[in-house]
């Protein structure tokens, strides 16, 4: 998982509703997309952070980065 998802000590971690990605993606081998993640911060601050999909094989096994 993305270090800015890890969460840290006294902050909620994100959930699946704190997370926007495209709504139709083509399932092609090596193809990128990014998803929103809102909600991430220090604690003291809300934010959102960006994270890298891609799609491994044709079965759509993703990966994160």
């Amino acid at each position: 998982m993305h270090k800015l998802l890890s969460g840290r000590a006294g902050v909620k971690p994100p959930t699946i509703d704190d997370v926007s990605c495209p709504a139709s993606v083509p399932v092609e081998a090596g193809r990128e997309f990014e998803c929103k993640v809102d909600g991430v911060g220090d604690g003291h601050t809300s934010g959102h952070a960006w994270v890298k999909v891609k799609i491994r094989d044709d079965q759509g096994d993703l990966s994160l980065s």
